[in-house]
């Protein structure tokens, strides 16, 4: 079962991406700097190398298995990396949850939004790149789960590991991580190793700032933060992006405020199954996740306001991981009662909502559909590689994009 939910999520991911294709197209820093970097200074030297700030071991290492085929097959290659890791980690959400969500459907509604997720598709399709914005959900369940195998401690620790090494802004996390730790009963040594492998990762990217490796110019914006948060990371997985549209405008507003009269609507039945659960007829023994879906909430600002407030700009793609945690709270909030199994209509209400917004934004058109595709700019860089020994730049973003992505690569690649 878990290998045939991998092998749909897979194929779902790489048929989201519409017009040239995900598999004979590559993603701007998927080639320019990953890709190329590592056939130019070898995969174990590019994996030392910084970009953006930070380190990206996890893409770094993506790169590296792409450079052990043929050019020509490596548009292909990224793609498949990209989308496989992404069903993964999907799945491991949906059996971590296990632990704080009984019930499967529940567990379903926070895993399969990873795969479908309805905004930033310019930016996250089939990115190796943009990877670590859904590592930075499954960071928050690995940190939350306990598995009662060793197989299953080794993955999480891992996972913990490698999304620490490709984002700084694991940083959100440290006070969860600390809480894990110290968790009694005593002698909780796997929370103890999943804190290690969270500042072991931070480490890394702290030396690099410190040493130099790394630089970021940083323009800080509270208030953009703030109302980037509001407008934008909540409304997104209940609206999406093909609604939403490019540019805040009164429309966006208005659907803003509609998806955060739905969050109210949530939280206020919540509070009344709670507090009041005879104002709430056959609903009494429901018992809302509170502590999951506090801890969702405020992961989910954390992980929103933090870069916006240290750049200064809003990018689609920071809404990823805050929107996937505002499902999670919603869901957590509207748990049904597992032995009467009372209280389940809100719950397939928020499922017929996320489905309808996954659906409408399933394919939605990005800068990536109009190619140019990888077959036919590799074979461009052939024809210009067997009358000289200087490589071309191979572009692999629209020509009249300013400043256009390349792949540059050696001739011996080339070829």
């Amino acid at each position: 079962m878990g290998v045939l939910a991998v092998v749909i999520g897979t194929t779902a991911g790489l048929l989201r991406q519409p017009g040239a294709g995900a598999l004979d197209t590559i993603w701007a820093e998927d080639g320019g700097i990953f890709l190329g970097e590592a056939v130019r200074e070898g995969p174990l030297s590019a994996l030392t190398a910084s970009y953006a700030g930070y380190y990206h071991l996890v893409p770094r290492l993506l790169a590296m298995i792409a450079t052990a085929f043929p050019a020509g097959a490596a548009s292909e290659v990224l793609a498949i990396e990209a989308a496989a890791v992404v069903a993964l980690l999907a799945l491991l959400v949906y059996v971590a949850s296990g632990e704080h969500l009984p019930s499967r459907w529940s567990r379903l509604l926070v895993s399969a939004p990873i795969v479908a997720v309805p905004v930033a598709q310019g930016d996250v399709l089939n990115s190796i790149a943009n990877l670590h914005w859904y590592g930075l959900y499954a960071l928050f369940w690995m940190l939350i789960w306990t598995p009662t195998g060793r197989a299953g401690r080794v993955i999480a620790t891992a996972v913990v590991f490698l999304v620490a090494a490709s984002d700084i802004l694991v940083v959100v996390f440290i006070p969860l991580a600390l809480w894990r730790a110290m968790r009694r009963p005593s002698g909780n040594r796997h929370g103890v190793l999943l804190g290690l492998a969270l500042a072991t990762g931070l480490v890394v990217q702290f030396a690099g700032l410190l040493t130099g490796s790394s630089e970021r110019e940083l323009t800080p914006d509270p208030v953009r933060a703030v109302t980037g948060y509001l407008l934008r990371a909540v409304p997104a997985p209940l609206v999406g992006e093909r609604w939403l549209g490019d540019e805040i405008t009164a429309r966006w507003v208005l659907l803003a405020a509609v998806a955060w009269l739905i969050v109210g609507a949530i939280v206020l039945l919540a509070w009344l199954r709670t507090r009041r659960p005879g104002l709430v007829p056959a609903a009494a023994a429901v018992q809302p996740a509170w502590p999951l879906a506090i801890g969702a909430a405020l992961h989910s600002a954390g992980l929103y306001m933090l870069p916006v407030l240290l750049s200064g700009t809003a990018t689609p793609r920071y809404a990823v991981a805050p929107g996937l945690l505002v499902v999670t709270a919603l869901v957590a909030l509207l748990q049904p009662d597992q032995a009467s199994g009372r209280g389940k209509a809100p719950l397939y209400a928020l499922t017929g909502l996320l489905a309808l917004v996954m659906v409408v934004n399933f394919r939605v058109d990005n800068s990536r559909a109009d190619g140019p595709t990888w077959s036919d700019e590799l074979d461009r860089a052939r024809t210009a590689c067997a009358s000289s020994d200087t490589a071309p730049a191979i572009p692999i973003t629209p020509r009249d994009e300013t400043p256009p992505w390349q792949v540059r690569a050696p001739c011996s690649y080339i070829r």
